[in-house]
Order: structure tokens, then sequence, then C-alpha cells
């Protein structure tokens, strides 16, 4: 986040905000070529969206903010102070105008990790509708930080949102109880809903036909169907798979048991069944 310092906004825009994440004071004048070289540079660096810090520009031209910079005994511009918790950090001082590295290697510890960057793109995608590419951005940062709860739990709201209703049942059922806040019980109140709607009489009674007929493979395809249209993808697979076993041809089985992989995404489950069907085909 970038934001211009005034008179007015002064507490808000930097004591304020330095007491939830560092904020990078940069004390500037426009008119200065070294400040017109190294202001787009700095910009750059830290980025509109940048979670771990805030640059907040200081024009000196304003008199009313020059006695900041005197209160910190600023001697050359441009120049960046690093604030958190209301007070600056006098080993974060640099003044004067700096080269590429220099700033890069200043900002480098404001970066945020991949995980965390990964996380922000997956709840954007997840506002816009596309669960799927939410989903394997959530896998990733699962991987890469698996002790970090809230991850796991936007990846169960991915997989609710993809109606892969097993997935998001054994990822709820890995967080322990000091983080089960707000967020693991409005999924757990989506997950128990979306059982419910899964037991529908349709399929309670296409369930009974596959009981008494258990070789109408047409029957099975039908009911593998609706296990999917429930969230109950595995065991659709393993209807299909049955059926697949004894005859490769018969209806739209392995499009079928293809389509219902392809929602799963590269998950460990989806390979599994990936393998199984490769075991038949080849």
């Amino acid at each position: 986040m970038i934001v211009d310092i005034t008179p007015q906004n002064f507490h808000t825009a930097l004591l304020d905000a330095s007491m939830q994440k560092p904020v990078v004071l940069y004390f500037h004048a426009p008119q200065m070529p070294e400040c017109q070289a190294m202001t787009p540079l700095v910009e750059s660096l830290v980025g509109p969206n940048n979670p771990a810090v805030t640059l907040a520009k200081v024009d000196i031209n304003d008199p009313q903010l020059q006695s900041l910079a005197s209160q910190l005994a600023l001697r050359a511009l441009p120049a960046l102070v690093k604030f958190h918790q209301g007070r600056p950090d006098e080993a974060s001082f640099l003044e004067g105008p700096q080269d590429d590295a220099t700033l890069r290697d200043y900002f480098s510890a404001f970066a945020p990790r991949e995980e965390e960057t990964l996380l922000e793109q997956a709840k954007q995608h997840l506002e816009e509708g596309k669960a799927g590419e939410a989903q394997a951005l959530l896998t990733k940062a699962r991987q890469l930080a698996p002790e970090r709860h809230d991850i796991v739990l936007w990846l169960a709201q991915a997989e609710l949102d993809l109606n892969h209703l097993d997935q998001a049942e054994a990822l709820l059922g890995t967080i322990p109880m000091v983080a089960q806040e707000s967020h693991y019980h409005t999924l757990c109140s989506r997950l128990d809903l979306a059982r419910q709607a899964s037991d529908s009489p349709e399929l309670r009674a296409l369930e009974e036909r596959h009981s008494a007929q258990p070789e109408d493979f047409a029957t099975s395809q039908e009911l593998a169907v609706l296990y999917h249209q429930a969230g109950r993808q595995e065991e659709a697979l393993d209807l299909l798979f049955g059926i697949l076993s004894r005859d490769l041809a018969f209806g739209d089985v392995k499009k079928i048991y293809l389509d219902i992989l392809t929602t799963m995404g590269s998950t460990p489950t989806a390979s599994a069944w990936r393998r199984k069907l490769y075991s038949l085909l080849y």
C-alpha cells in the first residue's frame, strides 16, 4: 500500500497504521533530481497491494511536515525511515540517493512470503467464483506452510465451492481446537448443509435400485453421476471403475470418470484414481 502523508492523516496513516504493520516513511522533494530518480523504484519495490508494509510518502515541501524531518534529524534527501508500533526504528534509516541493489536489499525484509502471496491471490479467485484456480494456489501454499491453519481453512472453502465434500471434511478434521474460530465454524455449517442436501430422496431411491440390481450398469452410471453432484466423488469413481473393469466401452462411463477427475484437480486422491484407470487402459 502507498499513501501520501498529510497533516490531516498523520496519526491514522502513520502512527495508528504502524501498530498493525510496518510503515516506511519516504521523505522526498519532487523537484530534486535525486528524488525523481529514486521515487519510481521505491514505489515499484513496495507495490500498491503489499500486505507486509505501507509506503508513506512525505513531501518535504509542505511546511507542516518539515518538522517531522527535523524531529528525526534527517540530514539528506531522499530518506527512508521505518516506523513500527508507533516508533521509528533507528537501525532502519537510509539517507541520500541509493542505488538499485541497496534499495532492493532494504525492502527485501518486507517482501511477503510466497505462501502469503498465493493466499491473497486465492482469496481473490474465490471472490470471483474461480474455485478451481484458488484450490491449486492454496494447495501449493499449504505445501509451503503446512503449519498455517488459515491456509487449510481457505483450501477447505475452495473444496466446498467445488462440491468436494469429502476433501473439505478431511481438511477441517486437521484443524486443532485452538484454531477453531469463526471461519472454521462457518465452513462446518456449510459442510453439514451440503451433506444434508446430498442425501436426497432421488438418490436414496437410486441406491435401492442399485442394491437390488448391482449388475445393472446403467443404474450404476446414473447413481455415480448423482454421487458426483452430491460431492461424493470417490463413491462415484468407485462405481464407475467397477463398470470399466468389466466393460471399458459401456455408455459414457469413461468420459464421466475423466470429467470427475478433472474437477478434483491434481490432488493425491485424484492421482490414485487416475492410475487405477490407466492400469485398465494400458
